[in-house]
This record gives structure tokens, C-alpha cells and sequence, in this order.
């Protein structure tokens, strides 16, 4: 269990409510505990069960349960939405903020790539995104925070180069999604704005796997000498930021685009 001092500033998230989609995965989960440690109660909407079990089962070690609602989420799915929404309603009556943590990529090659696979990826990466932010904004009746991740790859396109061998470069679906997510936050934004509702993006630089810093070394030293640190980014160095914009400390930022990338793309 946690013990750790009530936070009382200006990023104390002291009852409530944060909805994290896809917050069973690799980047997000380090976010749910740091938002869990603020004094937030979150809902983990996930479409890996295996993964939302485990990440329910670790949190729940460390934090009270009665805090943590973990949902069968698939951002495909209109329904799936809004039964996310009408869930977390129920169980903690309110919803502060949105984490969208969710992605699709196909990762296969420009030349590769159907038509049908990259509306496939697009439906989750920018329509899912677009209905899941209208409907958690029209459940924000006391106006909220609303957190998109997008990417390093939304604002610069991966070079060849620093693909050895014939690893494919980040697919361009992911890309594609990502950027429209940029944009999408900015009309969002304005159009929620006078609710008090804050829409903002988070677009994070090298994170990769674990099993990719394993099996491409060759990669891993070319994607840490593209940072102005001279390293990649540890998993856990993105729960800042969801905090800051989950919190009054962003109370003013809105429509913004943070880039969380060692400075890959302030060259």
C-alpha cells in the first residue's frame, strides 16, 4: 500500500476521477501510479485483458482498490465508449479528466500496406480518438482535462537510415494517425474551451520496447545519438507530464502539443 504524505499543491488530484484508455500498455501504466500517488481514482480501460489483469493486480498491491476500475475497452468500438463512460459514472459519479493512450499500427511497409489495413489503423487512431473525446468532454460536467498521446512521429517523419539492416522504419499509419491526433486536439480545444474542458497532447520521442533495446543494438545507438540527452527515454519519464496537464499546475495551457523526446525534434 501507498504511505506516502497527502500531496496538497498544485498537482494534488485528490478525488479525482481519470480515465486512462489503454492504460494497461508500456507508456501508460507508469502514468496510472503516478497519477494513483497524486490522489487521483482512475478507471484503466485496456484491450489486452491479459495486461489490464496484471496492471490491476500491481496497482491494486500498492494503492486502495476501491480507487481503481479496470475496463474491457476497445476504442474501435462506439459502444465500447460509451459503456466505458457510463461505467465510470457509475462507479465514482464524475470524470475529470481523459488519458488516450491508445494506438493501432500495422507495421508493414509503404509498398505492403492495403487500403483496408490503413483505414483499419486510422478508424482507432483518429476516429476512436475524435468519439472518445466528445464523449468522456460531454461527461466533464464541472469541465476537465483531456490528455492525447501522440507521437515523436506525428511532427517529423523516421529515417531510414537509423534502421539497420531490414527493420522497417515506424509505418506510415502510425505516423499519419498521430499527426491528425495533433491537429484534432487543437479543434477540440477550441471547441470545448469555454466548457473549461483543456485539451492537450503529449508526444513522446524514443520509448521503445523493452524486447527492441534487447534485439537492435545497432538501432538503440542511432535512436540515442538522434536525442540532445544522448539516450533513450526510461518508461516512467512521461508520468510527469500526464500529471502537470492532469492537474491545476496546466490550469492555463491548453491546444499545446509537449513534446517528451530528449529533444529529438528541437534539432
Amino acid at each position: 500500500m501507498n504511505n506516502s504524505p497527502e500531496n496538497t499543491g498544485m498537482f494534488n488530484l485528490k478525488n479525482r476521477v481519470i480515465f486512462v484508455a489503454g492504460g494497461a500498455g508500456y507508456l501508460a501504466l507508469p502514468a496510472c501510479r503516478a497519477l494513483l500517488e497524486q490522489g487521483a481514482r482512475i478507471a484503466i480501460g485496456d484491450f489486452n485483458k491479459e495486461n489490464l489483469k496484471a496492471a490491476i493486480e500491481v496497482l491494486g498491491s500498492e494503492f486502495p482498490v476501491n480507487s481503481i476500475l479496470g475496463l474491457d475497452f476497445n476504442i474501435a468500438e462506439e459502444e465500447s465508449i460509451a459503456n466505458a463512460i457510463e461505467e465510470i459514472l457509475e462507479k465514482f459519479g464524475r470524470l475529470d479528466c481523459l488519458v488516450n493512450a491508445t494506438y493501432r499500427n500495422i507495421g508493414k511497409s509503404v509498398k505492403d500496406l492495403t487500403s483496408a489495413e490503413f483505414n483499419q489503423a486510422n478508424s482507432i487512431n483518429i476516429t476512436g480518438t475524435f468519439l472518445l473525446v466528445r464523449a468522456a468532454a460531454e461527461a466533464m460536467e464541472n469541465g476537465g482535462s483531456i490528455i492525447l498521446f501522440s507521437s515523436m512521429y506525428g511532427l517529423i517523419s523516421p529515417n531510414q537510415s537509423d534502421y539497420p539492416g531490414r527493420m522497417e522504419k515506424n509505418p506510415v499509419e502510425y505516423g499519419a494517425g498521430k499527426a491528425a491526433i495533433n491537429q484534432l486536439a487543437r479543434f477540440m480545444a477550441g471547441e470545448y474551451g469555454r466548457q473549461n474542458i483543456r485539451v492537450n497532447v503529449i508526444a513522446p520521442g524514443p520509448f521503445p520496447w523493452e524486447s527492441v533495446q534487447k534485439e537492435h543494438p545497432v538501432f538503440m545507438e542511432k535512436l540515442s545519438a538522434k536525442t540532445m540527452l544522448g539516450r533513450i527515454g526510461r518508461r516512467d519519464e512521461l508520468a510527469g507530464t500526464v500529471v502537470y496537464l492532469a492537474s491545476d499546475a496546466s490550469s492555463y495551457m491548453t491546444g499545446q502539443v509537449l513534446s517528451v523526446d530528449g529533444g529529438v525534434t528541437a534539432w
